[in-house]
């Protein structure tokens, strides 16, 4: 009843954006958004109810909903907004539980979704042909179609149509990508063509609040700490109109091979109380974070992959659980609430129940048909280019090898099974380019099966995002040229598998459940691979973590026999004894040794400095970003920053939350060719405090020298080799955002072409 009649108010509602008195106004009446993020995309259909129930038992008051392009347009130009991509239904169900719509829509998400949310067939026609996110027709127009279809689907259901959608986002984040305002207005004018009437938003960080931005659109900003400071940015953009954060981060998403990420509880409560007593609103990201199924889960630059499970310590956890910060979260709301809302706040929704037992079942191996894609390539194309998003590619060579030898791949994206007469030989690894797999000597067929992980979701680098077995692939140095390809087409409910003559190695098990309460299926141990539920895609598994379980939604099992197939890249043998189900996630589990190759020590290159430093100086002890400037630019590789003393006052501690290579026009240098020659320390064990988060292009994760096991001592410093000669006119430091210690105070900065090798 409580919720036919908030709906029934909802009809009559207007929302306005009051400059005059610094607020949004809600039929008039100031009004402070109090928003979580929920991905539809991210919850099985049949729980998009309960998480919602959730935000609202929390104290919020709206839902933040992120659309991705990639996720409706599957093939150009064939939308799809039915069953689990039924935004309009996630948003109506919002309006019945009496909650609002902050929409992102894209045609640019990021969200640690794979490619941002773009579709993998721009890149049909090769990475040279397109430049996303800019006017290049190439990308904009099928934007702007994505934008229109988006439209027929959502504008009925906005606030002035008596729906629940109260502003919508024009990009996302642009200040980190360019500085293009043409470009946002083409977005801008394209959303409000199609039938967008409400407020349009767009954010940014506070020091990327100017880039990108046009007059007409609201201005949030994001950020993960000190709210003071941000809104502060934010009034130098937006001298009159409402203080918003459009993203305020509880915790952060995980990443494989680093630990997972935490942050305390009492600075979120610390934060958002600041936020709501200076009258400002915010958008909880994530308020649930949910699963990245399937392939979904997006990449950071330089080449480090994000995890199925979006769990991102939030308030909700990834299977729908009331956390600790949640009921933190719920007790700090009611502070700011009226005695109406206090009155008509729910209690949460049961917990949807979970179960764990042991499966005794044997796994059967089987393979799956292959389908062509090409024959007679004089050299391996790109995926993207024989018409392939997603799935495992077999590329086959028909020419001579019976010399034997040393194969190497060193573009191949991301990694390779090497087979010669179906024997399995290694793997090649986008990691470790300078490696090879030895081949024999004989007469046989080579066979390199090919599995990519996401394309680049943030920054520059995501022009860059091809993915297959690139040239040029070597055998003794000399290139290999007479290619063959096959496509392993993802395994979907129903579709016909048979035993073959393909070194491809999948399991099929059949498992018996006497309940469809939620579960985990318990990877640890496992190698690498992909798993289906009842032809439902749950996601990868790598063995390295700091998952070590997948979650698997109940409402996608059935009594009785369910089929769990598992695409097994990594040669594992622990899954033909059965499956576990557990009732508890393993979240942060590291096991290095589960991984497909051993991975060598970080880089320790002796690292002299030279005599004269190419700059140094001091920075301030601040949240802000700080840039340094050579007086005239010079060309190099390599550049080493080093940190002599830190701030507070302390020589043993460094940290960084983002490093950037500057050239003449104040342009960040792209940073996925990027690697690292020496390294002084890094604390991996305590925190994720490895030395990619200073490069990776997000401030809210840092490199941290080590600490736990001893202190290392100063001077601290990161050597890197750019890959090529690179003008440098400066650097961008910005300190870590979370608490203070180890932000840099005195510095020198070295460039280069033999600093270290």
């Amino acid at each position: 009843m409580t919720s036919i009649l908030l709906s029934a108010l909802m009809l009559a509602s207007t929302f306005e954006v009051s400059m005059e008195k610094d607020a949004f106004l809600l039929d008039g009446k100031p009004f402070q958004i109090r928003c979580g993020e929920v991905h539809f995309a991210r919850v099985p259909r049949a729980y998009w109810r309960h998480r919602i129930q959730m935000c609202k038992a929390m104290g919020l008051n709206t839902v933040c909903a992120y659309m991705f392009w990639n996720y409706h347009e599957l093939q150009r130009g064939v939308y799809d907004f039915s069953g689990e991509k039924d935004i309009a239904e996630f948003c109506r169900i919002a309006q019945e539980e009496g909650m609002w719509v902050l929409l992102r829509p894209g045609p640019y998400t990021c969200a640690e979704w794979e490619f941002g949310g773009l579709p993998w067939w721009l890149l049909d026609k090769g990475s040279d042909k397109v430049r996303v996110r800019t006017r290049d027709k190439a990308f904009l127009e099928p934007a702007k179609a994505y934008i229109r279809r988006v439209a027929e689907e959502l504008k009925d259901l906005q606030v002035t149509h008596g729906g629940p959608i109260l502003m919508a986002q024009d990009e996302n984040e642009y200040g980190f990508f360019g500085d293009d305002r043409q470009y946002i207005r083409e977005i801008y004018d394209t959303m409000r063509e199609a039938g967008f009437d409400v407020p349009i938003f767009t954010c940014n960080p506070a020091y990327h609040l100017t880039k990108g931005v046009i007059p007409e659109t609201v201005k949030v900003v994001n950020f993960p700490a000190n709210p003071k400071n941000a809104f502060e940015r934010l009034r130098e953009v937006q001298p009159q109109g409402p203080l918003m954060c459009g993203e305020y981060y509880p915790a952060w998403y995980d990443s494989w091979g680093q630990r997972h990420h935490t942050k305390p509880t009492e600075n979120m409560l610390k934060d958002l109380d600041y936020i709501l007593s200076v009258g400002g609103s915010f958008s909880l990201y994530m308020a649930h974070g949910g699963t990245s199924f399937g392939w979904w889960a997006g990449c950071n630059s330089p080449f480090i992959p994000q995890t199925s499970s979006y769990d991102y310590e939030a308030p909700i956890s990834e299977q729908g659980r009331a956390t600790p910060k949640f009921w933190a979260l719920r007790e700090l709301m009611k502070k700011h609430m009226s005695a109406d809302e206090l009155a008509a706040l729910p209690e949460p929704p049961d917990p949807i129940p979970l179960q764990a037992f042991q499966s005794y079942a044997e796994g059967e191996t089987v393979t799956p048909t292959l389908q062509l894609l090409k024959v007679n390539m004089e050299k391996p194309l790109p995926v993207e280019m024989m018409g392939v998003g997603y799935g495992a590619v077999l590329y086959s060579h028909v020419g001579d090898i019976r010399k034997g030898g040393l194969l190497k791949a060193p573009n191949i994206r991301d990694q390779a099974a090497v087979y010669y007469d179906e024997k399995l030989l290694g793997y090649l690894d986008r990691r470790y380019p300078e490696r090879g797999v030895q081949v024999p000597a004989g007469i046989g067929t080579l066979h390199i099966l090919l599995t990519h992980m996401s394309r680049y979701n943030f920054g520059t680098a995501m022009n860059n995002s091809e993915k297959g077995l690139l040239p040029p692939v070597t055998l003794d140095g000399r290139e290999l040229t007479g290619w063959n390809a096959m496509w392993v087409a993802p395994p979907l409910k129903g579709e016909r598998i048979h035993v073959g003559g393909h070194p491809l190695n999948f399991k099929r098990f059949r498992v018996y459940f006497t309940s469809t309460a939620d579960t985990f299926l318990l990877v640890r141990g496992w190698k690498k691979g992909h798993v289906w539920v009842n032809g439902h895609p749950l996601g990868r598994y790598w063995g390295i973590g700091p998952t070590q379980t997948m979650y698997v939604p109940g409402c996608w099992l059935k009594k009785g026999e369910n089929e769990f197939l598992i695409f097994d890249f990594g040669g594992n043998v622990s899954i033909r004894q059965g499956l576990t189900f557990v009732d508890t996630p393993i979240l942060d589990e590291m096991h290095p040794m589960c991984d497909i190759v051993e991975a060598p020590k970080r880089p320790s290159a002796p690292f002299t400095p030279p005599e004269t430093p190419t700059m140094r100086g001091e920075f301030e002890n601040s949240f802000a970003a700080q840039e340094a400037r050579l007086a005239n630019p010079v060309t190099a590789r390599q550049f080493a920053f080093v940190i002599d003393t830190a701030w507070p006052d302390d020589k043993d501690l460094a940290s960084i939350g983002e490093f950037e290579i500057l050239n003449a026009k104040g342009e960040s240098v792209p940073h996925d060719s990027w690697k690292f020659l020496s390294v002084s320390s890094e604390e991996i064990e305590a925190e994720d405090g490895a030395a990619e988060n200073a490069i990776d292009g997000q401030i809210s994760n840092i490199w941290h020298s080590k600490w736990k096991d001893g202190r290392a001592q100063a001077p601290h410093y990161l050597v890197i080799d750019m890959g090529a000669d690179v003008e440098i006119a400066g650097f961008r430091y910005t300190p870590r955002q979370f608490g203070t210690n180890g932000r840099v105070r005195q510095w020198r900065f070295y460039a280069g072409n033999s600093l270290a090798k």
